[in-house]
């Protein structure tokens, strides 16, 4: 499978069709159940976190989702981009530091745990990349 792009406007109504999409094409892949579970938790959190950051910032721009996996590779990948300001994420060992009551705090703290490997890449606007492992030689896909 090669990389989709999906555009959704800034309203959390679209989380759950993000949510289907992404997991529908992961299952193709030849990803197993408990972890399309662990995928669909995370896609939430991270989509919902970066719509609402264009809510915050009334920021008109469509949250974009790029997700698949490349033929040479054995892992599904998902990057979420939004336009907002972005934020600067505490280090995963810091929990002393880590105010709960903040929004988004608790989705971090999910996503961190759910996915092989996570990046939250700030620039113009945020992008946060996951990662998971996936048997491709199991997709029965060309």
């Amino acid at each position: 499978m090669s990389l989709v792009e999906l555009h959704l406007p800034p309203d959390t109504q679209f989380v759950s069709l993000a949510r289907l999409v992404v997991v529908t094409a992961a299952r193709r892949s030849g990803m197993d159940e408990e972890r399309l579970e662990d995928l669909r938790i995370a896609v939430s959190e991270a989509t919902t976190n970066a719509i609402l950051s264009h809510q915050r910032t009334e920021e008109a721009q469509r949250v974009v989702l790029s997700f698949g996996t490349r033929p040479t590779d054995e892992v599904f990948q998902v990057t979420i981009a939004d336009a907002g300001p972005g934020f600067e994420p505490l280090p995963a060992d810091d929990l002393v530091e880590r105010d709960w009551q903040m929004e988004g705090g608790l989705g971090i703290t999910l996503i961190r745990n759910l996915t092989d490997d996570v990046e939250f890449v700030r620039g113009e606007g945020m992008q946060v990349h996951l990662r998971f492992g996936v048997s491709l030689s199991s997709n029965g896909a060309s």
